[in-house]
């Protein structure tokens, strides 16, 4: 996850939870300067395997 304010880490783990339910993937948090839209206050990146049965 790339954040504009890593004072917010804890917000954005709960909601990360909350998104991903009790199991969530593991994840990096980072602080940059600014995302492409100035709005934004995170950016998040997942890579996913989808495995037919």
């Amino acid at each position: 996850m790339y954040v504009t304010d890593i004072s917010l880490w804890q917000e954005f783990g709960r909601a990360h939870k909350e998104f991903f339910g009790e199991n969530p993937p593991v994840a990096t948090m980072v602080e940059v300067q600014s995302l492409i839209d100035p709005d934004m206050l995170i950016e998040a990146e997942a890579e996913a395997v989808i495995r037919s049965s």
